[in-house]
C-alpha cells in the first residue's frame, strides 16, 4: 500500500469509510428489515399454523359433537329398540369416526348392555378399557359435577395392532334425573389424522405432529417415533434449551413459538410453533426450516450486498478518476522537485506523491544545508576577495598620483587626472613625474582586458616606466618597455602607451605614441590641434621592436588632453558610442578653464551621456596647462 501513489492510497481510504459506512447503514437496515420481516413471516406461520390447528379441532371437536348428540338420543332410540340402527347411521353418515359404542348401566351402575357399529373390518372397542366405576370417576371433577366428556389415551385396534386409535366418551344421562344412564365412545384413526396431517403442505419441507401431555409423540411424519420418541427427552427432537418453558406452556395449554434444531430435518435450524387442540390435552407442533421461512430476507439481503458491492466499485472508480485529475498538478510539482533535488545514486520507490515530496524535500533540505555551508564558505571567500580587490584598488590608486596642484613648486604647470575603473581595479593608467629640474614626463596607457589580471599587468607597466625613465627620449623609453613587458607577459597582455617628455623651459615636448589614442591641444583661441602621429604597435607583443618619436611646442595657455578609449567607447541607453567628434567639440568650449575644470566638465558630460547604461570601460582623463612664457615666445 505505501508504494501506492496519493490517489490510490486516498482513494483506498475514503473507499474503506464508505465500505465501513455502508456495512453499518446495511447491517441496521438488515438487522430491523429482518426483525419486522421475521415479525411478519412468524405471524404468517402462525396463521398457516392456526389453519392446520383448525383442520385438526374439526376432526375432535367434530367427534365431540357426535358423542354429544349421540349421547342425547341413545335413551330414546334405546326405548325404542332403534339404537343399532341408530349407531349404524351415524358412522355412516361421519367419515370422521372409526366406530361408535353406547353402554348402558343398570341401577347399580353397571353395565347391562352394549351397543357398538365399527368400520368393516375392525374391532375398535376394548370394554375393559375403562370400567364403569372408573369412568365415573374420571367424570366427576374436584367439586363433585360431571364432566361432558374425556379422551383416552391411544391404543391399537385389537383386529389390527398397527392401527393406532383413540376415544372421545362422553356421559348419558337420564333426562329427568340427571343421573349417569351410562356412556357413548366415539373411536378415530390416529392413522388417517397422521396422513391429513402429512397432506397439509407447510411451505417446502415443513411438517406438523401432535404430542399428548407427557411429551410423547403420537402423529409424525416418521412413523417409528409415534409413542416411542418423548418430545422433553434430552436431546429434544426440536427444542434446544427452553425445554422447561416449552414443557410448562404445554402444560398450562398456551401457545409459544422459538427456534431450535429439528432431528427429523437432518439437524437444520428450523422455527416451531405450538398450541393446544381445543377440548384435549393434546398440543399440535408446526415445524418450518429457518432457511426456508426467512429465505425472503436472504434474497433481500444479497440483493442488498450486490447493489452496495456494485455502489463501492463505481465510488472507487469515480473517486480514482477525480483523484487522478485533482492531484495531476501535485504529481507534476513532485516530479519537478525530484528531479531537481534527485540525489545521485538514491533509488526513488515510493509511488506516493506525498511520499516522494516529503523524500524530496529531505534531499533539498541536505542540499540546502551544503548549500549554506557553501554559501558561508564563499561568503567568506568573496569577503575575503572584495577585501583583497578593495586592497588591490588602494594599491593600484597609490600606484597612480593624484592630488591637485599636482607641482606646487611648479605653478607653469597646470595638470590633473583622473582614473575611473568600469570594475573595482581596472587597466588604465597615467603617470608625471620630474626626470630633472626641467623635464616633465607625461604617460598615459590602456591595458587590453580588465579586472585584476589588467590592474596587475597595469602595475608592472606602472613600475617599467619610471624604472626606464633614465634618458630624455620618449621613443628609447617606450622601447625599453616593451623588451621587458616581452619578457614577463606569458598570457600575452598587450599595453597602448603615450609618452610625452616637456622641457618647461621651451615647451617643447618629445613624444612617442605606441598605438594609443591620439591627444588634443586646446589652444587658447579655441582651436584644436589633434596630435595625429602614431609611433608603432601596443606594447607587449613582440620584443627589440623600433619606435620613432615627434615633437611639439606648447605655447602659453595651450592645454593637451590625454584619455583613453573608455572616453570614446562609452554609450547611452541605445548603444551609440560617445566618440571622437563629440569629445573634440566638448573640448572646444572648455577655453580658458583650468585643467581640474576641464576634466570635471568631460567626466561628468561623459556621465551624463550614459545616464542609467552600464559603464563597459575604464575611463581616464589628464589635463595639462602650460602656463610658462619661454624665451622662444618672448
Amino acid at each position: 500500500m505505501s508504494q501506492k501513489g496519493i490517489s490510490f492510497r486516498l482513494n483506498t481510504h475514503i473507499t474503506t469509510i464508505a465500505i465501513i459506512i455502508i456495512a453499518m447503514i446495511v447491517y441496521l437496515n438488515y438487522h430491523f428489515s429482518k426483525k419486522i420481516l421475521e415479525d411478519k413471516i412468524e405471524e404468517g406461520a402462525i396463521n398457516q399454523s392456526n389453519l392446520v390447528i383448525s383442520s385438526i379441532s374439526r376432526i375432535t371437536v367434530g367427534t365431540e359433537e357426535i358423542a354429544k348428540n349421540v349421547s342425547y338420543q341413545a335413551i330414546y332410540y334405546h326405548q325404542h329398540n332403534d339404537l343399532d340402527l341408530f349407531l349404524d347411521e351415524v358412522l355412516a353418515s361421519n367419515k370422521i369416526l372409526e366406530g361408535i359404542h353406547v353402554e348402558l348401566f343398570d341401577n347399580e351402575q353397571k353395565r347391562i348392555t352394549k351397543f357398538s357399529s365399527n368400520r368393516s373390518g375392525l374391532i375398535t372397542y376394548d370394554p375393559d378399557s375403562l370400567n364403569t366405576e372408573q369412568f365415573i370417576s374420571e367424570m366427576k371433577s374436584g367439586d363433585g359435577t360431571i364432566k361432558n366428556g374425556a379422551w383416552s389415551d391411544p391404543f391399537y385396534c385389537r383386529s389390527d395392532t398397527t392401527h393406532l386409535l383413540v376415544s372421545y366418551k362422553m356421559p348419558i344421562y337420564y333426562p329427568e334425573t340427571k343421573e349417569i344412564a351410562g356412556n357413548v365412545t366415539c373411536d378415530i384413526s390416529l392413522q388417517h389424522m397422521n396422513r391429513m396431517l402429512s397432506a397439509i403442505k407447510i411451505g417446502k419441507n415443513g411438517y406438523s405432529f401432535i404430542i399428548l401431555q407427557s411429551g410423547y409423540v403420537i402423529t409424525h411424519p416418521r412413523n417409528n417415533w409415534i409413542l416411542k420418541k418423548n418430545l422433553f427427552e434430552t436431546p429434544s427432537l426440536i427444542f434446544n434449551n427452553d425445554i422447561q418453558k416449552v414443557m410448562s406452556d404445554i402444560l398450562n395449554g398456551r401457545r409459544g413459538a422459538s427456534h431450535g434444531i429439528s432431528e427429523h430435518l437432518n439437524k437444520q435450524k428450523a422455527w416451531y410453533y405450538y398450541a393446544p387442540l381445543s377440548n384435549s390435552k393434546w398440543t399440535i407442533i408446526i415445524v418450518i426450516p429457518e432457511k426456508e421461512l426467512f429465505k425472503e430476507i436472504g434474497v433481500v439481503f444479497q440483493v442488498i450486498l450486490m447493489v452496495s458491492g456494485i455502489g463501492i466499485l463505481i465510488l472507487f472508480l469515480v473517486n480514482m478518476f477525480v483523484f487522478k485529475r485533482l492531484l495531476e498538478p501535485l504529481a507534476r510539482i513532485t516530479d519537478a522537485i525530484q528531479s531537481f533535488t534527485s540525489v545521485t545514486g538514491k533509488e526513488k520507490k515510493s509511488k506516493n506523491e506525498i511520499n516522494r515530496l516529503a523524500e524530496s524535500l529531505e534531499d533539498w533540505q541536505a542540499k540546502y544545508g551544503v548549500l549554506i555551508d557553501e554559501q558561508t564558505k564563499t561568503a567568506s571567500e568573496k569577503l575575503k576577495f572584495e577585501k583583497d580587490l578593495k586592497s588591490a584598488h588602494e594599491i593600484q590608486q597609490n600606484i597612480i598620483p593624484s592630488g591637485y596642484p599636482a607641482f606646487q613648486e611648479h605653478p607653469e604647470i597646470d595638470l590633473y587626472a583622473i582614473l575611473k575603473p568600469a570594475e573595482l581595479i581596472g587597466g588604465d593608467l597615467y603617470d608625471y613625474f620630474f626626470i630633472d629640474n626641467e623635464h616633465i614626463l607625461f604617460a598615459i596607457g590602456d591595458v587590453s582586458g580588465k579586472g585584476i589580471p589588467a590592474s596587475l599587468f597595469m602595475a608592472i607597466a606602472s613600475t617599467l616606466i619610471r624604472s626606464n625613465s633614465k634618458v630624455l627620449s620618449s621613443k628609447e623609453i617606450i622601447e625599453g618597455i616593451s623588451n621587458e613587458l616581452g619578457d614577463r607577459n606569458p598570457n600575452q597582455y598587450f599595453l597602448t602607451l603615450f609618452i610625452g617628455i616637456l622641457d618647461i623651459s621651451t615647451g617643447i615636448m618629445d613624444y612617442c605614441n605606441a598605438a594609443h589614442d591620439y591627444p588634443y591641444i586646446l589652444h587658447p583661441d579655441g582651436t584644436v590641434q589633434t596630435l595625429s602621429k602614431s609611433h608603432g604597435i601596443p606594447l607587449g607583443i613582440y620584443k627589440n621592436k623600433k619606435y620613432k618619436s615627434n615633437t611639439v611646442e606648447l605655447q602659453y595657455g595651450d592645454l593637451i588632453l590625454f584619455y583613453t578609449d573608455g572616453v570614446i567607447n562609452s554609450r547611452n541607453a541605445d548603444g551609440t558610442h560617445y566618440g571622437i567628434e563629440k569629445l573634440k567639440s566638448n573640448i572646444q568650449r572648455l577655453t580658458d578653464l583650468s585643467s581640474k575644470e576641464v576634466v570635471t566638465n568631460l567626466l561628468q558630460d561623459i556621465m551624463t551621456y550614459e545616464d542609467e547604461s552600464h559603464q563597459s570601460d575604464d575611463i581616464s582623463l589628464m589635463a595639462v596647462k602650460f602656463l610658462n612664457e619661454t624665451k622662444n615666445q618672448a
